[in-house]
Order: C-alpha cells, then sequence, then structure tokens
C-alpha cells in the first residue's frame, strides 16, 4: 500500500496535527470539521494526501476517530512522529531507521530518577516513545535536568515539551518533522517528484515547530507553507512571530476553520479533472442537503425538495440495508413528508442534560450529522461511474459523548455524467457497518 501511494505524483500533501488544529474540541457539533472534509473530499480527494501527525497513539487515534467526524488519512504519523502508517500499515523503513542507537530501557531508567515526571498510560509507551506528564510551575528546570542526564549517559535522544504538561522521550531520529521529510524524501525517490503544489502543515503546539522548518527544494511550490491555528499554545505563538515570513499563515479560525481560510489564503491551483470534483460535489453536496433536511434546519418547501431530487435518474432505485427496494417516487414521497425534519428528536434528545454537570455544560447546541468517508470510484462504461464510500452518521451536541450513537453504511452508487459535467445518480444500495468500524 505504501508504495503506490508513494510511487505516484500527487498535487498537494496537507499534513495537520489533530487535537487542536484538525479537532476543535470546544466546537460541540464539529462544523467547522464537517466543513473541512466536504471541502477536501470534493475539491482535493483525488489527488491529493491527507496526512495526521500527532502526538496520539494508534489506539488514542481510533479513540478520538470513533468521538468526531474525522476523515480516514492517507497517512497516519502517530507517537510524535515516532510511528508512520500508509493507508493503515505500518512503514517498516521507518521502524527500522529509528531502532539505531536507541536504548529505550536506559533512556526509561533515567527519567524514573525525577519524581516529578509522571507516567502516562500504558496505551501511550510506544517501541520509540517514553511519554510522562510534568505539572510543576517550572517545567524548564526538570526539563533541563532530564536532557542533561539523557546526554550524560551517552544517549542519543530528544526531550520534547507540548501543550504545557507532555513530556516525550523519542531517539534523536525521530519527531513530527523527521518523520514528513523521510516520507516527502520516499515520495521523491518513489515518485520522481514532490506534491506539484507543496506541502501545507497545519499545528498548534510546540510538537508543530518542526513540521513549520521542514527544508523544501528552490521555488514555492516544493517549500513547506504553515497554518498556524487561531487556537495555538504560546509556545507556536512565539516561535511563529520570531521566525514569520510569507509561506507562515497565521488564522483567524481556531481548529479546522483556519486550515480552511490557509488552503484558500494560499490559493492551492484547482485540480485539472474538473469531471472528478463534478461526482463529488455532486455527493457531497446532496448528503449536506439531507442533513440539513433531516434536521428541519431549512424551511420545508416541496418545491425546494423536488429540485434536489431532480438529481435522481429516472430510472432511480435505492436499496436499503434491511433490502428494502425504493423506486424514485417512493424515494421521493417519503423524503418530502417523513423525511422532513425525523433526525431532529434525535438530536434534540442528545442535547437534553441527563445528569447535573451535563446541564452545566451550557450551550446546547446539538445536530444530527451525515458526513462520508473513504470515498473511491472506477468508470464502468463511458459516462458511468461507480462510488463507493462510507456514510456516517451521529448526534452531536456541546458537552457529550455520542460515540455509541454513531452508525454507518457502506453505500455503492451509480453516476451518469452528463456532457455538460453534471450529474444523475441511477442506484444506491446500502448496507450496515458494525459500530466498532464505523470510523476513521
Amino acid at each position: 500500500m505504501g508504495k503506490v501511494l508513494l510511487g505516484k505524483a500527487h498535487r498537494l500533501w496537507l499534513v495537520s496535527d489533530l487535537d487542536g488544529p484538525m479537532v476543535d474540541h470546544d466546537d460541540g457539533t464539529h462544523d467547522k470539521l464537517r466543513a473541512f472534509n466536504r471541502l477536501w473530499l470534493a475539491e482535493f480527494a483525488a489527488d491529493s494526501v491527507l496526512v495526521f501527525s500527532t502526538g496520539r497513539s494508534p489506539e488514542l487515534f481510533h479513540e478520538l476517530a470513533g468521538e468526531v467526524p474525522l476523515l480516514t488519512p492517507d497517512i497516519l504519523v502517530c507517537s510524535v512522529g515516532t510511528e508512520i502508517l500508509i493507508n493503515g500499515q505500518p512503514d517498516e523503513e521507518w521502524e527500522a531507521y529509528l531502532n539505531q542507537g536507541w536504548d529505550r530501557p536506559r533512556a526509561a531508567e533515567i527519567a524514573a530518577q525525577l519524581p516529578e515526571l509522571v507516567m502516562q498510560r500504558d496505551s501511550e509507551q510506544r517501541s520509540h516513545k517514553i511519554s510522562y506528564k510534568l505539572s510543576v510551575p517550572d517545567p524548564e528546570r526538570v526539563l533541563g535536568t532530564l536532557r542533561s542526564a539523557l546526554a550524560a549517559a551517552g544517549l542519543d535522544t530528544v526531550v520534547i515539551f507540548s501543550g504545557g504538561v507532555d513530556v516525550d522521550i523519542l531517539p534523536s531520529r525521530a519527531s513530527k518533522g523527521k518523520a514528513l521529510s523521510f516520507l516527502l524524501k520516499q515520495l521523491e525517490e518513489k515518485a520522481g517528484s514532490l506534491p506539484a503544489a507543496g506541502v501545507m502543515v497545519c499545528g498548534d503546539s510546540g510538537n508543530d515547530i518542526e513540521l513549520f522548518v521542514v527544508p523544501g527544494k528552490p521555488g514555492a511550490s516544493s517549500c513547506v507553507h504553515g497554518c498556524m491555528v487561531a487556537n495555538a499554545h504560546p509556545e507556536l505563538r512565539e516561535w511563529c512571530e520570531a521566525n514569520m515570513h510569507d509561506r507562515i499563515f497565521r488564522a483567524t479560525r481556531n481548529g479546522p476553520g483556519g486550515i480552511v481560510e490557509a488552503l484558500h489564503h494560499f490559493s492551492f491551483p484547482n485540480p485539472s479533472k474538473a469531471d472528478t470534483v463534478h461526482r463529488r460535489q455532486a455527493l457531497v453536496g446532496n448528503l449536506a442537503w439531507y442533513e440539513d433536511w433531516c434536521n428541519a434546519s431549512i424551511p420545508k418547501d416541496d418545491a425546494a425538495c423536488m429540485e434536489q431530487m431532480q438529481l435522481m435518474d429516472d430510472s432511480f432505485e435505492y436499496v436499503h440495508p434491511s433490502g428494502n427496494i425504493m423506486t424514485k417516487q417512493a424515494f421521493v414521497e417519503w423524503f418530502s413528508t417523513e423525511g422532513y425534519g425525523h433526525t431532529a428528536s434525535a438530536a434534540t434528545a442528545t442535547a437534553s442534560p441527563s445528569s447535573g454537570d451535563a446541564a452545566a455544560t451550557g450551550s446546547g447546541s446539538s445536530r444530527y450529522c451525515m458526513w462520508l468517508d473513504r470515498y473511491s470510484e472506477r468508470q464502468l462504461a463511458p459516462g458511468v461511474w461507480l462510488a463507493r464510500y462510507m456514510e456516517l452518521h451521529q448526534p452531536f451536541a456541546a458537552g457529550k459523548h455520542t460515540r455509541e450513537q454513531r452508525n454507518g453504511r457502506w453505500a455503492s452508487v451509480v453516476l451518469n455524467q452528463l456532457a455538460d459535467g453534471t450529474c444523475r445518480i441511477s442506484y444506491i444500495h446500502e448496507s450496515l457497518v458494525p459500530q466498532a468500524k464505523a470510523r476513521a
């Protein structure tokens, strides 16, 4: 899988940290994240690469992906750059590279002599990462002692402090920036070129700084562009202020809203294959309309409903996960009557406080959300395409954990593309996905 992905040319690589930049935990309904998802799927995913670079372990990444509407990344760099998974598979070349000169037991022994360092949970202790929490008024004193002790023992390590509390001991060869440099080198060797439009990195904390300084070749397109989201921590803000240049963008919006801002700010070129975008836009836009209609967040306008249903071919058939088959007429009748607002009650129930501390969470904003993931397509005949994707549904409300209410389904969709680029859907077949697998 890795050889396939890194063996072909790409338009853009978008590399983002998760907590803070891609996931704004203060956005209860994840509106900004879902807006990013729609933009990425429709405008970029066909020929670009999405990379999540996080301090989380794979286990904690999947935990987050089961809670919030994250897309499945093409590449996952986890555990502060010590693990690389390409299409879900570990990069063995990176593992072998990190093994050289790494003495994990000795590093852990030295750190254990500092009582201020508290071990993080077992899932965060990885082959090439030892993680602690540090909550003291003067963290630099403890960090300085740790670094000096590791160096005195002759260990080739790096100590990273981020988020004001997280301490990671890594091999000196590992970091988010070094992992990205390694991947780009592999891409250039195997595909013969770097991304045509360049690389955009997005961060909010100190362990993202190395992403911003990954070197590129002369020429703006091959250099790294950086997005500092508005909710960034002081250590990244201070670094950006001291190193500001025209390829660093300070977003005015938090989290994924800032990432969308940066994509527009840098004016990355449009895809060359417009027909690909038409197909994706048709499906992404259609689901966005369904979500609004089913939440009753737009007026119940029969004419508007009928206009939206023109996306369906006259011969349209829908096969429900239960096996029931609906014609276009039956599908339209259901949507124009029972379908309107039918998820609004679920969203309201999710937002209703069930305990005292739930009531204290404040805003009460809620929404039953729908999004697409894992999109792929292939041509069946001239003008006829088969699209396949996972469709996910989940109610979101501020201060609530709703992973148990998520449901997913695989959808196979036949699209007829007309001469003007517009699309008509002639067939949808959906099958249920086990809840444990309904995530990135």
